[in-house]
């Protein structure tokens, strides 16, 4: 079983971006942009599931995986933005100004949206240090294992996240659609993260 104060704050964590919408009038794409930021923080962790993982192995798996994984895991992240990059092109704001990736990472900066990235951090550092080695789920988990789950974990959850945000777009993004999209991520966040630690635990 998960630890009961990392599956809270992952709740705690993704209430932000609901908060968002509902306070700051955050669209899909800011919406979308700060789950991709959170495939950073998954990725960082992961690299630490993957060294420690590694300890007991060969020197193969503990110098060579890590590398690789950073290489591969940024590759799909680049594609990743990509996709992103295309919605933003199809965008155009009230003064028909076309708006561009980097408007929307200025505006993570500003008034109080970037607190939502901290809390996305300390909801996966934390799980790290309860589950993976309070719990000690690295003594179940081999290098190939690990460097496999960051991706099962958010493959799922934001193919729908994309697919649920063009959605949006073609229908003006309605205040109710965002806050679905938000509680989507949620409950697909509790399962995933329910599944991957039952699985792990000694």
């Amino acid at each position: 079983m998960t630890g009961k104060a990392s599956l809270a704050l992952l709740v705690l964590a993704n209430l932000v971006p609901l908060a968002g919408v509902w306070l700051w009038d955050w669209d899909v794409f800011l919406l979308l942009l700060l789950f991709w930021c959170e495939n950073v923080i998954i990725g960082l962790f992961g690299i630490a599931r993957l060294v420690v993982s590694a300890k007991r192995e060969t020197a193969f798996h503990g110098l060579f995986l890590p590398l690789f994984f950073m290489v591969h895991y940024g590759g799909f992240m680049f594609g990743h933005f990509i996709v992103l990059f295309g919605m933003y092109e199809r965008f155009m704001d009230d003064s028909g100004r076309q708006v561009e990736a980097s408007d929307y990472y200025r505006t993570v900066l500003d008034d109080l949206h970037w607190i939502a990235i901290p809390a996305l951090f300390i909801s996966h550092g934390w799980s790290f240090v309860e589950n993976f080695m309070g719990r000690r789920e690295h003594e179940n988990l081999s290098p190939m294992r690990a460097m496999g789950l960051p991706y099962k974990r958010m493959m799922i959850t934001h193919i729908a996240l994309i697919l649920g945000g063009f959605f949006l777009i073609e229908r003006g993004q309605p205040l109710a659609g965002l806050v679905f999209l938000v509680l989507l991520k949620i409950g697909l966040d509790v399962t995933f993260h329910r599944r991957e630690h039952k699985a792990l635990s000694p």
